[in-house]
């Protein structure tokens, strides 16, 4: 961990001391380091995020190791050229594996209008497309183990006063899980549609529906499950196992926001079809979540219409900023035919986050855990702090 620490701040160091003896450069501390042409038609811009977990676990029947983890450490890059192209990237520093976050090649010279080919988040779901930089938990909920995550493809974006709309076609995975996306000759094709219908400077509502459609690969295997909100542990409290004959699966669901002022509501609600064929019958399942958040001394937090979700929290310049919050989230993973019994979890995470300024937030989780799986309940707990560094 102290190698992986040291790597990125030192990568960080010496391309930021490089960048800062450019003509014309800008040292942003809350933005990162940026470059900028005489004309202006050549912007370049650095930055960086490290994000490191412990947890203490509270276990039940499952054996956990309270531990540390860089969850993230990353260094982004970004390229503006001539007002309508952009060429971005980001390395993770701490995974050797899959380095590549993100690689995006986008054109948006169209009117409100962005076309990018690369290695893409896909449009879907409210949770997904929000930074992990802009969460208010420390891990999305149980119900994202159905969202396709990043993959390799082409998509096209475009948004009004108080619309937003995305979709996209893919074809392969590169660092998100497998067992949703396998590589040989799978396609997918995902949308993410959003509307709000009423903003004011203290109110914002918003509705927003996302699908998918995943042709199955060639081995005809699926799994689904997920970790119980803490990427610290290996463990899985509910999982399919593979499922075999699979021809395609169709993913769905419905999200919507209420925010006044510096408290937010927020839920969504997600389910997958699996068509399977020969004798296996066709698999349904879902999962969802409900949150409530404060800023206790805090604004609204930021939203954008384009995108369809949250920025950063504007904390000042001088001021620090508490926010408090609790989740409730589920899947449900055991199908309605009952030829699997891939288990039933519900979470109740509690929240409590330190924003120092835009580059530095503490953020401390409580998550209460009950699952139970071929009738045998498995009720843990997990303590678990963040130290998140922007810049």
């Amino acid at each position: 961990m102290k190698k992986t620490i040291s790597s990125f701040l030192l990568l960080f160091y010496l391309t930021s001391f490089s960048l800062t003896t450019l003509a014309n450069n800008q040292v942003l501390p809350s933005k990162g380091v940026l470059y900028q042409s005489d004309d202006g038609n050549i912007k370049i811009k650095m930055g960086g995020r490290l994000h490191l977990d412990g947890a203490m676990f509270n276990e039940d029947k499952t054996p956990l190791e309270n531990d540390w983890l860089v969850r993230r450490a990353r260094i982004s890059l970004r390229a503006d050229l001539f007002n309508d192209w952009r060429i971005s990237a980001q390395y993770n520093i701490s995974d050797d594996d899959t380095p590549f976050q993100s690689a995006i090649i986008r054109y948006s010279g169209f009117y409100k209008t962005h076309l990018t080919v690369g290695q893409i988040k896909e449009p879907f779901s409210l949770e997904e497309v929000t930074s992990s930089n802009n969460h208010v938990f420390m891990e999305r909920s149980l119900a994202n183990a159905f969202s396709p995550g990043v993959n390799v493809g082409f998509s096209i974006q475009r948004w009004g006063k108080n619309w937003g709309l995305s979709a996209g076609t893919f074809w392969e995975t590169y660092i998100e899980d497998a067992d949703l996306f396998p590589t040989d000759g799978a396609k997918g094709f995902t949308g993410r549609l959003t509307f709000t219908p009423y903003r004011d400077q203290n109110t914002i509502l918003h509705f927003g529906g996302s699908a998918s459609y995943r042709k199955s690969d060639l081995d005809q295997e699926l799994r689904i499950r997920t970790l119980p909100e803490s990427e610290i542990t290996s463990e899985t409290f509910v999982n399919t196992k593979r499922m075999k004959n699979v021809d395609s699966q169709v993913i769905h669901g419905i999200e919507a926001i209420l925010a006044t002022g510096p408290v937010t509501l927020q839920g969504e609600y997600i389910a997958t079809s699996v068509s399977r064929f020969g004798d296996k019958q066709d698999e349904n399942f879902d999962g969802g979540y409900l949150s409530a958040s404060w800023l206790i001394n805090g604004k609204q937090r930021p939203y954008s219409t384009r995108s369809g979700s949250f920025g950063a929290v504007n904390v000042g310049r001088a001021q620090r900023v508490w926010e408090v919050a609790i989740r409730r989230s589920y899947i449900d993973l055991n199908s309605r035919t009952g030829s699997i019994a891939g288990g039933i979890q519900t979470n109740t995470t509690f929240a409590l986050n330190w924003y120092q300024n835009e580059n530095v937030r503490i953020m401390l989780n409580y998550i209460d855990i009950d699952t139970r799986r071929k009738m045998k309940d498995d009720n843990p707990s997990i303590l678990q702090i963040r130290l998140q560094l922007i810049i």
